[in-house]
């Protein structure tokens, strides 16, 4: 409405945003290990947290795909330094540390939607930019880890081709998919008679709750089942979810849907890693070209979806879900097979 433009047109800035996290995280990296790194990290809350705030003021369409450009790029660039830094900060402690920061990344994306869905848009936009102040004031003031002295050596020969083909292509499935249902989600609740704008609020929040607590569930699944069993469960989960959104149009359908899309999507990116790493060995420059292949998914399967919801309706969303996690179920049956033990070298 701020800009004047279609839906459709709007669903650039799903690309642009992202296109700015694959730049922040490239770039982040590096600064991290030149710089003290609460002094980056507390530039990119800045960053943000300016960014932010100008969203509301913007009437230019150009300009707001601007803006978000450089929140994704903040937004990479401290995801990097969030995990970075815990890991210099207590490395006998990180496992604990690590799945403590994932648990409030699930927190907050869970609390923002209900708050967005009880203030107007421009103080949704103000608040999350006012909230930043005194996080970006306590990492300035607090002491950076240490930065580690560079080791030589860590490349590995890529042994496994086929299964690495597959590994990127399912980041790219699984990064895509939940930028693309994430971002979109409110948009087809607010479409629908059955659901009020208030309640596609609620809806949006429940699926990010649903992440959240699959994130924890996921810790005693892997301690009953077999690496493969838990990313077929997971899939088959996304793929019958998908089905119920897109088939069954009632209210319950509709929770129970939200519900199971986010148990499965919870732990699938790191439960599909930790199976790659057991069959073939990754090195920083291999894994960083697997996060550019979700990143380019989470430009390219948002932009895509928000064309198919201008020309054809928001239930194109959750068509495009259907397909794209069967086409993932096939690819994760191609990996089994092309999975073989590595020689340790």
């Amino acid at each position: 409405e701020n800009v004047g433009v279609t839906v459709a047109a709007i669903s650039i800035l799903f690309t642009t945003r992202s296109f700015g996290y694959l730049t922040g995280s490239v770039l982040g990296g590096w600064l991290y290990d030149r710089f003290q790194g609460h002094r980056v990290l507390s530039g990119l809350l800045v960053i943000a947290a300016l960014a932010l705030a100008s969203v509301p003021s913007v009437n230019a369409m150009v300009l707001l795909s601007v803006i978000f450009f450089l929140v994704g790029a903040a937004q990479g660039g401290m995801d990097v330094g969030s995990n970075t830094l815990l890991v210099r900060a207590n490395p006998p402690k990180v496992a604990a540390a690590l799945n403590g920061l994932f648990f409030f990344a699930g927190l907050g994306s869970f609390l923002v939607p209900i708050y967005l869905g009880r203030v107007s848009l421009a103080w949704g936009y103000y608040g999350m930019a006012l909230a930043l102040i005194p996080i970006i004031a306590w990492v300035f003031l607090t002491e950076s880890p240490e930065i580690p002295i560079a080791k030589q050596g860590d490349e590995t020969k890529l042994n496994n081709l086929p299964l690495f083909i597959s590994f990127a292509a399912l980041a790219f499935i699984y990064i895509g998919a939940e930028v693309s249902f994430g971002g979109w989600l409110f948009t087809y609740f607010s479409a629908n008679p059955l659901i009020s704008e208030s309640s596609a609020y609620t809806l949006n929040a429940i699926f990010w709750l649903a992440i959240m607590f699959g994130r924890l569930l996921a810790i005693p699944i892997a301690n009953r089942f077999s690496l493969p069993q838990i990313i077929l469960g997971y899939l088959l989960g996304a793929v019958v979810s998908a089905g119920v959104l897109y088939f069954f149009n009632a209210l319950l359908a509709v929770w129970i849907g939200t519900l199971g899309m986010g148990l499965s999507m919870a732990a699938l990116f790191p439960s599909t890693f930790t199976f790659v790493q057991n069959n073939m060995r990754l090195s920083g420059k291999l894994t960083g070209m697997v996060w550019a292949s979700g990143s380019t998914g989470a430009m390219i399967l948002p932009y895509l979806i928000g064309q198919q919801i201008g020309r054809v309706g928001t239930a194109s969303l959750m068509l495009t879900m259907l397909m794209v996690w069967v086409l993932a179920v096939g690819i994760f049956l191609v990996a089994l097979r092309s999975r073989r033990e590595v020689v340790p070298v």
